[in-house]
């Protein structure tokens, strides 16, 4: 159980907020040139979608440090427990409290119209903590230029890095239209029986 549940917070992650801080900064610049209600009505549907995949997120991240510490013997429980309330524990815990605060902030318009707070947060969501710390103490280790290539991702090439991530937008988009159809459906039989 424990595997599909880091693989469904691997899927949130990679999936949904790298592609929603992606979106969200292709729907700024569109913004600039285009005037359009499709457009706007799509950016509040996938506020409102990664709003509910952030309670999802925190449901299942905290699922998975239980099952995690039921699963582990006791010495192992010992230090996943001092790793996580001990002295660094805001190592471990700040990264998803951060996704999650940023999702349901994202709920309040005022924060939703703000460009600069949705460029942040579209930044934030692409590029994790860790990945800022393992990239920021690569550079740290030594300045010259031929050095700078600690951290690469393997096989990652241009056309490929645009293209996957042109398909994380696109999967997104999919799962915003879903949801959007889904909850429509729930609205519609709700009034349906308000109406009987």
């Amino acid at each position: 159980m424990l595997e599909e549940v880091l693989f469904v917070l691997q899927l949130i992650h990679l999936d949904f907020f790298i592609a929603f801080g992606l979106v969200t900064i292709l729907y700024f610049i569109s913004r600039i040139f285009i005037k359009n209600q499709i457009i706007e009505k799509v950016d509040e549907e996938s506020n409102r979608f990664i709003s509910s995949i952030g309670i999802s997120y925190m449901i299942l991240w905290l699922m998975g440090i239980f099952v995690q510490g039921f699963n582990l013997n006791e010495a192992d429980r010992t230090l996943l427990l001092s790793r996580m309330f001990g002295k660094y524990s805001f190592g471990i815990w700040i990264q998803p409290l951060i996704w999650v605060l940023m999702t349901q902030l994202l709920r309040f318009k005022t924060i939703r119209k703000n460009v600069f707070l949705r460029i942040l947060f579209s930044m934030l969501f692409a590029i994790s903590i860790e990945r800022m710390i393992i990239v920021f103490t690569s550079f740290q280790r030594d300045y010259l230029p031929s050095s700078w290539a600690v951290y690469s991702e393997i096989g990652i090439y241009p056309s490929n890095l645009f293209l996957s991530l042109f398909l994380k937008i696109i999967v997104f988009l999919v799962f915003v239209g879903l949801f959007y159809t889904v909850t429509n459906k729930f609205n519609m039989q709700k009034l349906r029986r308000e109406k009987s």
